[in-house]
């Protein structure tokens, strides 16, 4: 691509590890932002594992510079604090109150830089009597509200809650940050003035959940979409007849048109009833195939899709054409693929690099460059463990 990055010339300081932060940060980086990492010599980053490099980890930090420093150090603080004088944005996700002690807090740094963008990611927010509460993801569904939402969906409430493999939160979250990131941004050229972004992991999560957010104060109950997959001869489809167009079309392939007056599918009780349209639709799916299915009813003009196999994505015509992957190359690990930007641009490169860096890769050349430090410097700050 020869197009320009959108976010060529802005500087990160990465100080996030795991999932939401450092997500925020690499769509940054895809739009063109240099992110420089900062991780704890030892292990760094914990998506690293104990190997150093894994394909989770390439996943959220590709194309980072890797610099290995000890933020409890003074020495270490120090560096930092002159790294973020060079940069635009810095992207935190420790507990609260854990920069502040090492005087990386953003009303420590605004000092010395009113026109900062920070952006501090945490379970609930700098504020709020659960402040201090550690938190992860499976953590944060179950507090938001949306493990009983979606364990009630699945009718394993109140008996069990969900288990959880899928970190949902960090994602969403570290999307809505990218955006957020970018408006704080935009806020800078219009006022002149720096932000602090406070991104909250619970409230993230609340916004998946409105319309129950909604029932939950309502005297009567709100009717509340609950979709059922349709077996089919070899296995499921998923089928959403929501508008009145999409369930005409439906009536009319299987031709079914006593169904249009059927008063528990007329427009306002559909959506309390998709169970038994499911239950409707099925005595048409099961005597055929799950593609069978997909080809009818989509061409018919109602939604549906086969269950996608995760092995199967890689071939997807849909992905392949959209170029929803990106090759990475590793020295450790060999070659694999990542997830790209899931945004296209018409006019502006958006490609994600193709490498992850190593622990402390760029250590000497982010400080050379950076604070102009010489080599009998950095050799000093490496025998005394502030880098590595």
């Amino acid at each position: 691509m020869n197009q320009p990055k959108p976010l060529s010339g802005y500087t990160v300081i990465d100080f996030s590890a795991v999932y939401a932060g450092p997500i925020c940060a690499r769509f940054l980086l895809d739009c063109g932002a240099e992110v420089i990492k900062i991780e704890p010599p030892g292990l760094g980053d914990l998506t690293r594992s104990v190997s150093g490099m894994t394909q989770a980890f390439a996943h959220f930090n590709a194309g980072k510079r890797s610099l290995a420093m000890d933020l409890k150090s003074g020495e270490g603080q120090d560096l930092a604090r002159s790294l973020v004088r060079k940069a635009d944005i810095v992207i935190q996700n420790f507990r609260p109150g854990i920069m502040a002690k090492f005087g990386l807090d953003y009303d420590s740094l605004k000092a010395e830089q009113a026109d900062l963008i920070y952006c501090s990611i945490s379970g609930f927010g700098q504020s709020g009597p659960w402040v201090d509460r550690a938190a992860f993801a499976p953590i944060v569904h179950a507090a938001s509200g949306f493990d009983t939402v979606f364990g009630a969906s699945q009718g394993k409430m109140p008996q069990r809650p969900p288990n959880w493999e899928i970190m949902v939160a960090d994602i969403l979250t570290g999307a809505y940050a990218f955006g957020a990131v970018q408006t704080a941004l935009l806020g800078r050229e219009r006022f002149g003035r720096g932000e602090h972004v406070d991104v909250s992991m619970m409230e993230a999560m609340m916004t998946l959940i409105p319309a129950h957010i909604q029932a939950a104060q309502s005297a009567e109950p709100l009717p509340i979409g609950r979709f059922h997959p349709v077996r089919t001869k070899d296995g499921y489809a998923m089928v959403t007849p929501v508008s009145n167009k999409n369930f005409e079309s439906l009536c009319a392939l299987l031709q079914r048109p006593e169904l249009r007056s059927d008063p528990r599918f007329i427009f306002g009780e559909r959506t309390r009833h998709f169970k038994e349209l499911a239950e409707e639709i099925e005595k048409w799916s099961i005597s055929l195939t799950t593609q069978e299915c997909d080809e009818a009813l989509n061409d018919a003009g109602v939604p549906c899709s086969a269950y996608t196999q995760l092995e199967d994505l890689f071939d997807h015509p849909q992905v392949l054409e959209r170029q929803s992957f990106c090759q990475i190359s590793q020295a450790h690990l060999g070659e694999f693929l990542i997830q790209a930007l899931p945004i296209n641009f018409q006019h502006m490169n958006h490609a994600t690099a193709n490498w992850a860096a190593t622990l402390g890769q760029h250590s000497d050349d982010v400080l050379s460059s950076l604070l102009d430090l010489s080599a009998e410097a950095l050799a000093e700050l490496r025998r005394n463990k502030v880098i590595a």
